[in-house]
């Protein structure tokens, strides 16, 4: 257990000092663990392995599809157009608003959809308006995390814990809607204070002209995106996997394509978001198999003494912990069947609200903490290699978000406020339940 523990910590602290390589040192961490286990016989191997992040991939791909048709009708484009249009060409308007649409959008769409559309979008204003890049790329993230956590259809951590708990969707509302909304507002008045004071001086105006859009494509491929959104959101609660959908839909948009399925399919820039997705599931699940996990969850717990605003405030933090290293499907599924063993103890179905909480902070802390993360990178590195227009100093500006002291700059804060918050949040609701 202590050789996995030295392994996992060494693998995490190369990934923090070198960015650029992550993908690489994950892969190199997650085979080196495996070789291990199977040698040693210290963990089933193939448990981890069940922790393949099969529905994930194939959600990435084809949602990766579909934002690929929008571009090439030029849906997105016209997206920035009306979003330029409504805010009414004011700066802080569009740095100010862009969270919230983004967590608007989430409420109804899976979070990774909501990062892959908006993402150009948000790198077009950028070079357009010279908005300070990584607020508006990681706001991005962190408003559709928001978005994703206040009702039960908009994410994986929201989807397992309507699926196998009884915390529904008026446990949702009444729980986890009003600190989300409140943490959008928050997040768009943080936006406002980068925009003031790190943005530069010399902007232009964006979307002066109407983007041409083929309309007649247009509309066979939004009606099949809408009934997909659909079945995604719809299809867990009625054993459906995400898989089944994604390769279903995913084959009907390769048909309605004029063009090559295979240059399509080749030309897709998710292949280091994915790789780098299954070498952290991996981790977590040997991290998990080991008992590393559940050992350190239980030992904190029991640290608690059956006080029922110490058990929520360890597992809220305890969530947040291992959402940050491991992302949020390691961090549900280690603490959720502890979760539901304490559910007596904590009234009011609180210990979720305080595990979904803990999840959503810690999930916008790293790059690499949510699955929208290394989406992000990757399509802002896809937007670099496709716009020659670009100058150096712009793509300079886009890289960035590479930057892990620049990215962690803005989420690191936002996020620790979030965790606070959400502290005193759970602290008022069990008192106003039990009034000790």
């Amino acid at each position: 257990m202590y050789i996995i523990l030295s392994l996992a910590i060494i693998i995490y602290i190369f990934m923090i000092i070198l960015t650029k390589h992550r993908t690489p040192i994950a892969l190199i961490g997650a085979g080196a663990m495996l070789i291990l286990g199977a040698l040693s016989s210290i963990y089933n191997v193939n448990y981890a392995f069940s922790k393949f992040p099969g529905e994930i991939i194939l959600l990435i791909i084809v949602l990766s599809l579909f934002t690929d048709a929008f571009n090439k009708i030029g849906l997105i484009d016209y997206i920035g157009y009306t979003f330029v249009r409504l805010t009414k060409e004011n700066k802080v308007a569009m740095i100010v608003f862009m969270p919230l649409l983004m967590y608007a959008t989430s409420l109804f769409m899976n979070n990774l959809t909501v990062v892959l559309l908006y993402t150009y979008m948000g790198l077009y204003l950028f070079t357009e308006f010279r908005l300070p890049v990584v607020p508006l790329l990681v706001s991005i993230v962190i408003g559709s995390n928001i978005g994703g956590a206040a009702l039960p259809w908009a994410d994986t951590p929201a989807v397992i814990l309507t699926l196998y708990t009884n915390f529904n969707l008026l446990d949702f509302v009444n729980k986890l809607m009003l600190p989300c909304a409140l943490y959008i507002i928050a997040l768009s008045i943080y936006n406002f204070v980068w925009y003031k004071y790190f943005a530069p001086k010399e902007r232009s105006i964006p979307f002066k002209t109407i983007p041409q859009m083929d309309k007649k494509r247009l509309k066979p491929v939004l009606l099949l995106f809408v009934f997909y959104i659909f079945f995604i959101s719809i299809g867990p609660f009625v054993n459906i996997s995400i898989a089944y959908t994604s390769l279903f839909f995913g084959g009907l948009l390769l048909l309605l394509e004029k063009r090559n399925p295979i240059d399509i399919l080749n030309e897709l820039p998710i292949m280091d978001s994915i790789v780098f997705i299954i070498a952290l599931f991996l981790i977590g699940g040997i991290l998990e198999e080991c008992g590393i996990l559940k050992v350190a969850a239980e030992g904190i717990i029991k640290l608690t003494s059956n006080n029922a605003y110490l058990i929520s405030l360890a597992i809220l933090f305890l969530a947040f912990i291992i959402s940050t290293f491991l992302s949020a499907g390691p961090a549900a599924a280690t603490l959720l069947p502890i979760c539901q063993s304490l559910y007596h103890a904590i009234p009011f179905k609180l210990i979720y609200a305080a595990l979904a909480l803990g999840i959503l902070a810690g999930s916008s802390m790293l790059p690499w903490s949510a699955t929208g993360g290394p989406i992000l990178l990757s399509q802002a590195n896809s937007f670099i290699k496709q716009h020659d227009y670009l100058s150096e100093e712009e793509k300079e500006n886009i890289r960035k978000i590479y930057n892990l002291k620049s990215y962690v700059l803005y989420s690191v804060p936002f996020s620790l406020t979030m965790l606070a918050a959400s502290a005193v949040y759970i602290i008022i609701c069990i008192w106003l339940q039990t009034g000790t």
